[in-house]
Order: C-alpha cells, then sequence, then structure tokens
C-alpha cells in the first residue's frame, strides 16, 4: 500500500514539474517550432518555385534575340510569346485563357501571330507549337527557356530595359499553370501583370533604343 502511494505521490510531482516546464518555456517551444515550420516552407518553395515578376538581359547561353523579336521591338512594342505542344494536357488549359486575355483566336497547331492593341498600347502576340514550328521561332524556346525546363506551356514576355547605360531587350519567361495562381482567375490576373510590366518598361526606353538603333 505504501509502495503505491509513494508512486502516486512521485506521479504527481513529475507531472506538475513537466506542466511548470511547458508554461515557463513555451516561448522557447514556440520560436524553435517557428524556425522547423520556416525551414520547411524554403524547402517547400525550392521543390516547387513560384515564378516572379524577374526579368533579365541573359538569355540562354546568350544566344541572341531572334530577328523577329527584335523587329517587333523596334516598330511594334513588346512581344509576348506563347509555346506549346501537340500533347499538353496544361497546353489545353492555358490556350483558352491566352484567347481571353488578348482576345484572339488560334489553332492548336497554328504558328499564329497578331498586333493587339492592349490597354492603349500596341503588343506582338505569338504562339508558338514546337512540333510544328522552325527556324527563329523554334529555336526562340530555347533562347527564352531561363530555368532550363526545356517544358511546354511556357510564355516569355520581351520589352526593353536599361542594362548599365544601353538598352537592350529585357524578358522574363513563365512555365506551366502558373505556379502560385489557383483558379483562371488569377492566372488571367498573372498575365494582365506580366504585360503591363513589360509595356511599362518598354515606354520608359523606347524612344533611348530607337536612338540608340541610329546611331548605330
Amino acid at each position: 500500500m505504501k509502495k503505491i502511494q509513494v508512486v502516486q505521490i512521485t506521479l504527481l510531482i513529475v507531472s506538475a514539474g513537466f506542466f511548470t516546464s511547458l508554461f515557463l518555456y513555451t516561448d522557447t517551444y514556440n520560436e524553435i517550432k517557428a524556425v522547423i515550420v520556416d525551414t520547411t516552407c524554403f524547402s517547400c518553395i525550392k521543390m516547387n518555385p513560384v515564378t516572379h515578376f524577374t526579368f533579365t538581359f541573359n538569355t540562354l547561353n546568350n544566344q541572341p534575340h531572334p530577328t523577329y523579336v527584335q523587329d517587333n521591338l523596334t516598330k511594334i512594342g513588346p512581344v509576348f510569346l506563347a509555346f506549346r505542344a501537340d500533347v499538353c494536357a496544361a497546353c489545353d488549359k492555358m490556350d483558352p485563357i491566352l484567347k481571353k486575355v488578348f482576345n484572339v483566336e488560334f489553332g492548336k497547331k497554328e504558328l499564329f501571330h497578331q498586333i493587339i492593341e492592349y490597354q492603349g498600347s500596341n503588343i506582338s502576340f505569338f504562339h508558338i507549337n514546337i512540333d510544328h514550328a522552325s527556324g527563329e521561332f523554334l529555336n526562340s524556346f530555347s533562347i527564352y527557356d531561363r530555368d532550363h525546363r526545356s517544358g511546354v506551356p511556357m510564355f516569355v514576355m520581351i520589352t526593353l530595359g536599361n542594362n548599365s547605360g544601353k538598352i537592350q531587350p529585357y524578358y522574363m519567361t513563365a512555365y506551366g499553370e502558373l505556379t502560385g495562381t489557383h483558379n483562371d482567375k488569377e492566372r488571367i490576373e498573372y498575365f494582365d501583370k506580366m504585360i503591363n510590366k513589360g509595356i511599362e518598361f518598354y515606354q520608359e526606353n523606347i524612344e533611348e533604343y530607337i536612338k540608340q538603333e541610329e546611331s548605330n
């Protein structure tokens, strides 16, 4: 009997000590938990990166920009490229969104080009099926594959930027169903921001770009 009482008392003391420690060190526990959660989130980001609105001057392997892109930048405005393949479920999902954003109609296998008036500015829109394209149109797929993914759908916004005093083509690339978006409404908003950012850069630099080209 006495042994049972001793065990019960011991358990009470241990339990009291445990709950006291838990109360006293809650902040430390929360800090440790926060670090673990944050690390896990950063790991998730590395595994499945969100496409950010980051423009660059550097093409893959420093390849030159295609002639058709440079011509349109000089004469029309920013250039938007949409790449797909014949068998591509994500492409089939994204094409109707592109048609809605740009108010155009094109075929699945078609090399399509149209000058679009987008919120008062001209955009050169190209829809390129890599299973049927050739020459510069096919080569441009690898040129702008910034993250070396070699996959479709792939979307590229090419504009102009100031590279240490020299105005040059400046682009960003987005992939797939636009990681970080969850529905068609968000994807439309994403494209809208992407396009407007390209227009903004273009308007800032086109005059200097023309002067630069004329002096060459």
